[in-house]
C-alpha cells in the first residue's frame, strides 16, 4: 500500500474545524471574525488617487486606535510614548514568483524569516515579513486582482499582522514559530502564514500556545481569494489574559 506522503505532516493533520461566519470565540483565548463586503481592487485605471487597499478594509489596516489599557501602563500614562499601529504582511515566496526581489525593488523596510544555510538555501521559496505604506505600489499590488503577475489577490500570498512592534521586534517573533516538533521529536517546517488554515489552527491550539503567537499583535488578517473572497480577522480576546511584549 501506497503510504499518504502527507501523513506525517502536522498542518494538515489538525483536527478539523468548520469555518463559521461572523464572529465567534475558540476556547474563550481567539476571537475570530469574518469581515464582509471585501471586494479586491482592480487595475484602477485612470483613477487618482488610487486606492492601496479594499475600502473594507481600510479602517482595519490604517486606523490608529486608542491606546488600551495595558499599553498606556508601559508607557508611563503617556498616550504620546505609544508607538503608533503598523500593518506587516508576512509572505510566501513559493507563491509570489521574485519576491526577494519585488521587495527589493518596493523600497519597503522587509526580512527573511529563515537565516544562515535556509535563508542561502529557501530564500526563493521562504517567508518575507514586510512593514507595508499606504502608498506603495507593492502594497496595491498585493489587493488587487488582474491578468497582470504582479497583482497578487489571488495567489494567496501570505497573511496582514497590525502591531505596534518594530519590524525587528516582528521578525524575532515569528521567527520562533517557523518550525515545529511532533510528539515524535520530527521538526517540520511550520507555515503559520498559510491562508487557507490559519484561523483553524490557531482556534485549534491551546490557550498557551496561542496566546504566545498572537501576543505581539493587534490583529492578523487572511483573506481566502475566490469568489465571493473571505477576509478573517483573528485576536486574542485580551479581556481574558493580561499579555506582555509589544501591542
Amino acid at each position: 500500500m501506497m503510504q499518504d506522503p502527507h501523513a506525517d505532516d502536522p498542518w494538515l493533520n489538525l483536527r478539523e474545524k468548520d469555518r463559521a461566519g461572523g464572529a465567534r470565540a475558540e476556547r474563550a483565548t481567539v476571537l475570530i471574525s469574518e469581515i464582509p463586503n471585501v471586494e479586491p481592487l482592480d487595475a484602477q485605471l485612470g483613477a487618482f488617487p488610487k486606492k492601496t487597499v479594499p475600502d473594507a478594509l481600510h479602517g482595519a489596516f490604517w486606523g490608529q486606535p486608542q491606546p488600551s489599557i495595558s499599553e498606556l501602563e508601559i508607557a508611563g500614562g503617556d498616550p504620546t510614548k505609544v508607538a503608533p499601529m503598523q500593518t506587516y504582511a508576512v509572505l510566501d515566496a513559493a507563491k509570489v514568483i521574485n519576491l526577494p526581489e519585488l521587495l527589493e525593488n518596493s523600497g519597503l523596510e522587509h526580512r527573511c524569516l529563515f537565516k544562515g544555510d535556509a535563508y542561502d538555501d529557501l530564500k526563493q521559496v521562504a517567508p518575507w515579513v514586510v512593514k507595508l505604506d499606504q502608498g506603495s505600489d507593492f502594497t496595491r499590488n498585493l489587493f488587487t486582482r488582474g491578468d497582470a503577475p504582479w497583482y497578487l489577490w489571488d495567489a494567496d500570498p501570505g497573511i496582514y499582522v497590525r502591531s505596534r512592534g518594530s519590524l525587528e521586534q516582528m521578525w524575532r517573533h515569528f521567527r520562533k514559530f517557523t518550525r515545529i516538533r511532533d510528539e515524535r521529536g520530527k521538526w517540520f517546517y511550520f507555515r503559520f502564514w498559510e491562508t487557507r488554515w490559519i484561523d483553524r489552527f490557531i482556534a485549534a491550539m491551546p490557550a498557551d500556545q496561542s496566546r504566545r503567537l498572537l501576543a505581539p499583535v493587534s490583529a492578523v488578517y487572511a483573506i481566502a481569494a475566490g469568489a465571493p473572497s473571505r477576509v478573517y480577522c483573528i485576536q486574542l480576546n485580551r479581556n481574558n489574559f493580561e499579555t506582555t511584549g509589544a501591542h
